[in-house]
C-alpha cells in the first residue's frame, strides 16, 4: 500500500527509469551487474519500533518468495530464491543474481514487489505456515516503515491512512496528516465529488466529462502519458489459429474512428505491442491502419467464404470498451463477419480472462490495456504473450516458440545490443508474423485534482499510484 510501505529504492518522481534513495542510502553494482548491493540508512524502524536491519530485509524477501505471493514475480525474473540474497553487516545487504542483470535496479524500484515487510510481526501471527499473510491481510498496522499507518480499512470501501510521527523522514514542510481512500464505482458520482470539493483526487475519469472539468477553475485536469498499449487480444483458436484471419482482423478494426470518436484524441496511435515511451520498444514494429478490402482479400486466401461469427466478452459498465466493440462490429459486418458482443459482469469477464478455460470455450476477443511493472518490454511482453502464461495475463493463449526463445534472450541479456536486438524481433513478430493481438491505442491518464493540491507529479509506471507523503494543500 504507497504510503505504508517502502522498498529500497523508488522513482525518481515523474520518470520511469531514474532512481533516488528510499530505505537504501546508497547502492551500487559489481562490474557486470551480477551482484547488486544496498547500503540500509541507519536507524530504520518500522512502525512497531522493530529495528530494520539487513536481516529484516532478506527476511521480507524470504517470506514473499517462500509464499510464492503475486508480487513475486516482480524479482522472480533475477531471484529463484531469498539463498541469494546475503547480510554483508547490519545495514548492508547483497543480492547475487547469478548472470549479469543490468535491469534488477528497474525492478528494484518497481511500485509492486518490493516493499520491505516487518516478516517478523507477520510471522508471530502465523497460520499453517502463512507467515501471516491472513493476518496481514486485514490489519497491517506495525508491517511498514512508510510516512503514514493504515488505522482503518473497509474492505472495497475506504482506507484512512494517518500520518506516523516517528518517519524516518521527518515532516518538515508541508504534508497532509491524514489521506481517506475511497472507491467510488459511478464515474458521474466521482466527477460531482471533485467539482463539489468532497474529493480531492479522482481518476478514471470518462472522457466525455474532461473539456468541461478543465473550465472549472476549481479543478486541474492533467493527462500524460504513461507506458499502457491499449488492445484487443485474439485467442488463438478456430478460424483465429490461422495467421491469415488474424491480420485480416487486424485491416479491419477501425483505428482512427475509435482514437477520435471513443478516446477523443486523449490517446495516440499505438505503434506495435509495446509503448513507445517504454524501453526496448522497436520503431521498426509493423502499424496496421483500416483497409477493409485489404481484409476481404485475407480471409479469402484464408477459404473463409462463408460468415464468419466472433465474440467479444465486455466487461458490464465498461462504455469505452462496449464503444469500440460495436465500432469493430459495424466494420466487421462489412467483410461478412459477425461480432457478438457479450456482456459480462466482472467477476465472469476476470473468471474468463484469466481462470482456466480451454481457449476452444473462450471468446475471440478480449478487450486489455496493459503496461509494464518497471521500464522494461520484456517485463510488459511476457504476461500478455508467453506460453507460461496462460490463465494469468496471456488472456488469448497466445504461444509462439520464436517469440518464447526471445523472450528468454531479452530475460537472460548482459548488454543493451542483444536486449534491443531480441525484443525487436519479438515486436515484429507480435503485430506482423503472427499477430497476437490488435494494437491501437497509447492511452493518456487522467487525474483530476482540486487546484488547491499541490505536490503530484503522476508515476509514468503505475499512474493509479500518488506520493501522500508528497502531497499538500497549497495555502489560498
Amino acid at each position: 500500500m504507497a504510503g505504508v510501505f517502502e522498498g529500497l529504492i523508488k522513482l525518481r518522481p515523474g520518470t520511469p527509469s531514474e532512481f533516488v534513495p528510499s530505505l537504501a542510502e546508497s547502492w551500487e553494482s559489481n562490474s557486470d551487474k551480477s551482484v547488486w548491493t544496498f547500503q540500509l540508512r541507519p536507524h530504520l524502524r518500522f512502525h512497531d519500533g522493530t529495528p530494520l536491519d539487513a536481516a529484516a530485509v532478506r527476511a521480507s524477501f524470504d517470506r514473499l518468495f517462500t509464499l510464492s505471493l503475486p508480487p513475486s514475480s516482480v524479482l522472480g525474473r533475477f531471484l529463484q530464491s531469498a539463498e541469494q540474497i546475503h547480510e554483508r553487516d547490519g545495514r548492508t545487504i547483497v543480492f547475487d543474481l547469478g548472470r549479469p542483470q543490468p535491469m534488477f535496479e528497474s525492478a528494484m524500484a518497481a511500485p509492486f514487489g518490493t516493499a520491505i515487510v516487518n516478516a517478523a510481526l507477520a510471522k508471530s501471527h502465523e497460520i499453517d505456515g502463512d507467515w501471516g499473510h491472513a493476518w496481514a491481510a486485514t490489519d497491517s498496522t506495525g508491517l511498514g516503515t512508510g510516512p503514514y499507518q493504515a488505522t482503518r480499512s473497509e474492505a472495497g470501501d475506504s482506507t484512512e491512512l494517518t500520518r506516523f510521527d516517528d518517519y524516518w523522514g521527518g515532516w518538515d514542510g508541508a504534508h497532509f496528516n491524514h489521506v481517506v481512500l475511497r472507491a467510488v464505482g459511478d464515474p458521474q458520482t466521482r466527477r460531482e465529488l471533485i467539482e463539489r470539493g468532497d474529493a480531492d483526487i479522482i481518476f478514471n475519469v470518462p472522457l466525455i466529462s474532461i473539456a468541461d472539468l478543465e473550465q472549472n477553475p476549481d479543478v486541474v485536469v492533467m493527462h500524460q502519458a504513461d507506458l499502457r498499449v491499449q488492445y484487443f487480444a485474439m485467442t488463438i483458436a478456430g478460424p483465429l489459429v490461422d495467421v491469415l484471419v488474424r491480420k485480416a482482423l487486424c485491416w479491419a478494426f477501425p483505428y482512427e474512428e475509435v482514437l477520435s470518436g471513443v478516446l477523443l484524441n486523449y490517446a495516440k496511435p499505438a505503434r506495435g505491442p509495446v509503448n513507445e515511451n517504454c524501453r526496448g520498444f522497436s520503431s521498426t514494429a509493423f502499424t496496421y491502419f483500416t483497409d477493409l478490402d485489404r481484409a476481404r482479400q485475407l480471409l479469402d486466401e484464408a477459404g473463409l467464404h462463408e460468415q464468419l461469427t466472433l465474440s467479444v466478452a465486455i466487461a458490464n459498465g465498461n462504455a469505452e470498451n462496449q464503444a469500440i466493440a460495436e465500432l469493430f462490429q459495424a466494420n466487421l459486418e462489412q467483410i461478412g463477419v459477425e461480432l457478438e458482443i457479450e456482456n459480462l459482469d466482472i467477476a465472469s469477464y476476470v473468471g474468463m480472462a484469466f481462470g482456466d478455460l480451454p481457449a476452444e470455450e473462450r471468446v475471440s476477443f478480449f478487450p486489455a490495456s496493459w503496461g509494464p511493472d518497471y521500464d522494461d518490454a520484456y517485463n510488459h511482453l511476457w504476461p500478455a504473450v508467453s506460453c507460461d502464461a496462460w490463465n494469468s495475463g496471456n488472456a488469448g493463449h497466445y504461444c509462439n516458440l520464436r517469440v518464447e526463445e526471445l523472450l528468454e534472450e531479452a530475460r537472460n541479456a548482459a548488454d543493451e545490443a542483444s536486449y534491443d536486438k531480441a525484443l525487436e524481433e519479438i515486436q515484429r513478430i507480435l503485430s506482423d508474423d503472427d499477430p497476437a493481438a490488435i494494437y491501437f491505442a497509447q492511452p493518456e491518464w487522467i487525474t483530476v485534482l482540486r487546484s488547491d493540491i499541490g505536490g503530484y507529479v503522476m508515476n509514468p509506471i503505475v499512474s493509479s499510484l500518488f506520493d501522500y507523503y508528497a502531497l499538500h494543500r497549497v495555502p489560498s
